[in-house]
């Protein structure tokens, strides 16, 4: 790029978040006067406040590629791991809630968390001005610390904790072993779910899932479950609160009437029951392994009874690599399924799918789709001078996708990549439905049943 050329869209970056900053403000205030919610940390905004969010996020972090020395910034690129550890032990040591209640002005003395948290003070601070000089803590005098209104996020939020620490777990130590599988001539090319690089990095002939859910012997004999496991669950739950809203707000679900979803591998149906709660015409069956479905009929019990009174929910026990016994319902959904599981896996499953359907009934899948900076016919582009996919705004796509690939040599997906999917067990991909969210709604038909002018609900 030529200096002249540099200078230029350096003009074009700094209007792009001028014009975008001024909707950010225009927006914020205006959900202000209609509720009660703080615009800033919505998980629902409206879409010029989503739209207006991350161009200014993407332009942001181009604006730092086209400023910053290009070596510095590969070094610093290739260190921010270290940002990432020192934000899973800010999550460990619960340093979020340790501040809830100090003074915004004063702060609290390192002395006294790092007593409550249990780590030697001056190495905590340490970590601490490393996480402030990101923003996400604050410290307001020399060694006097405060929640930011980032890190306020965490206090009270275990489940949004948990999130945050399990990526410091045994994920974390699975991503060591990528570079030598990836430079591996024998296993580069591998697509098992047994021969990846969280095999490596643990040294075990388990899947992800056994590793997690087998317990660990303990010096006296006996077997505990993983520590992993129960942070893995709530992690879980508090990565679906944050992308959850949109699915619910940016699908047509009202106009399926009374028509039955189809909760394939649903886990206890945190989806399906908001859907049942804010779409009452709506009938659901829940599927997933038995021990799982024991624990959704107490969810469902304690946080919707009359839908079971009713019948709006079945509970049923399936594996998703067998025969579907449900025939010819209107969807059949899944949230964070076929990112998990490589392609062959994937189109097993779909076929499963594609047998049960009629001609009305359609695939609802809910991943991070990815949208490369060049672009796809299914999502629409960022304004220029951003790359199509938004550049930095969208980089927790593919660090998703990068963990996806880690832990089960699967991946998230571009609308490409799950078209091609469809295609080889006779589906087609209809249409995308971006939400307000890195999470996007893909819709599948059969070939046979599609119409010249695309789906329609």
């Amino acid at each position: 790029m030529s200096l002249a050329e540099k200078v230029e869209k350096l003009r074009d970056l700094v209007r792009l978040i001028n014009d975008a900053s001024e909707t950010v403000i225009r927006e914020w205030q205006a959900e202000a006067k209609d509720t009660n919610i703080d615009p800033t940390t919505s998980l629902l905004p409206s879409v010029e406040l989503f739209n207006a969010r991350r161009s200014l996020v993407g332009a942001c972090g181009m604006v730092s590629d086209i400023v910053a020395e290009p070596q510095h910034r590969l070094m610093e690129i290739a260190s921010e791991f270290y940002i990432s550890r020192a934000l899973h032990i800010a999550a460990e040591g619960r340093i979020a809630d340790i501040l809830v209640d100090a003074d915004p002005i004063e702060g609290l003395h390192i002395k006294e968390i790092a007593l409550k948290a249990g780590v030697e003070q001056r190495k905590l601070a340490r970590v601490l001005r490393c996480l402030s000089s990101v923003h996400v803590f604050k410290e307001v005098k020399e060694l006097h610390f405060a929640n930011s209104w980032t890190s306020q996020a965490i206090a009270g939020n275990d489940p949004l904790r948990c999130w945050l620490l399990t990526n410091g777990l045994d994920v974390y130590a699975a991503s060591e072993g990528l570079l030598r599988v990836l430079f591996d001539p024998a296993r580069t090319t591998s697509d098992s779910l047994y021969d990846t690089a969280f095999n490596e990095a643990h040294q075990t002939k388990l899947s992800f899932w056994e590793f997690l859910e087998r317990g660990e012997e303990q010096p006296d004999g006996t077997v505990k479950p993983r520590h992993g496991l129960e942070i893995f669950s709530l992690a879980m739950l508090g990565g679906g609160r944050v992308h959850a809203p949109p699915l619910y707000a940016d699908y047509p679900w009202a106009a399926l009437g009374s028509g039955t979803v189809v909760d394939v591998g649903g886990g206890v149906g945190g989806m399906c029951l908001e859907l049942a709660k804010q779409y009452p015409d709506l009938k659901f069956v829940l599927q997933d392994r038995p021990p799982v479905i024991e624990k959704a009929k107490a969810v469902w019990q304690r946080e919707l009874p009359e839908a079971i009174e009713t019948q709006r929910i079945a509970f049923m026990e399936h594996d998703f690599f067998k025969e579907q016994p449900v025939k010819g319902a209107e969807v059949y959904f899944m949230r964070n399924v076929l990112h998990d599981w490589p392609d062959n896996e994937s189109c097993t499953l779909l076929k499963h799918l594609y047998n049960a359907m009629g001609p009305q009934s359609r695939i609802l899948t809910a991943d991070q789709v990815i949208h490369t900076t060049v672009g796809s016919k299914y999502l629409k582009p960022a304004p220029l001078p951003l790359p199509a996919n938004y550049g930095y705004a969208h980089q927790l796509a593919h660090i998703r996708d990068m963990n996806m690939m880690t832990l089960f040599n699967a991946k998230e997906r571009t609308p490409e990549d799950l078209d091609e999917l469809a295609q080889r067990v006779s589906l087609k991909v209809a249409k995308v439905w971006e939400c307000r969210s890195m999470m996007s709604i893909t819709e599948m038909r059969r070939h046979e049943d599609l119409t010249a002018t695309g789906s329609a609900v």
